[in-house]
């Protein structure tokens, strides 16, 4: 059990770490529009060169924000899928070690009543030639 559950942190500190990358790409990219438009805005240039600018850094910024929410989707479907499959071999593992904890405690259980039946036939037949001996 205790397996399992250092295994769980184990992922759980794995997706964290995922999540800050991701974080940290998302903010770049947000950050690169802020400080183009910051620098096209403080630019010497005319109104229309400068709406111009904006505008294909906007459509830029835009293709690159979706490609990364193309990406982000993707890693998310394959992390969910890994973890349904990790987690079906975890569950299964458990249902092994169960049964074999199972097995192993009927099999103790079987060995103790044997024992017990054999201490209760050996004690009847003591009792009987007991009995045998005071009935003669």
């Amino acid at each position: 059990m205790f397996y399992l559950k250092k295994k769980h942190e184990e992922e759980v500190q794995k997706k964290y770490t995922k999540g800050i990358t991701m974080g940290a790409t998302i903010g770049t990219v947000i950050g690169g529009f802020i400080g183009s438009i910051a620098g096209i805005l403080t630019a010497p240039d005319s109104g229309k060169n400068t709406r111009k600018k904006i505008q294909e850094n906007a459509s830029e910024v835009k293709d690159n924000i979706g490609n990364e929410i193309v990406d982000i989707k993707n890693k998310v479907h394959t992390e969910a899928l890994q973890s349904m499959t990790k987690l079906k071999e975890e569950i299964e593992d458990a249902r092994e070690l169960f049964k074999r904890e199972k097995d192993e405690i009927k099999d103790d259980v079987d060995k103790v009543i044997e024992k017990g039946a054999t201490k209760l036939d050996e004690a009847a037949e003591k009792i009987e030639d007991k009995v045998e001996k005071k009935s003669k």
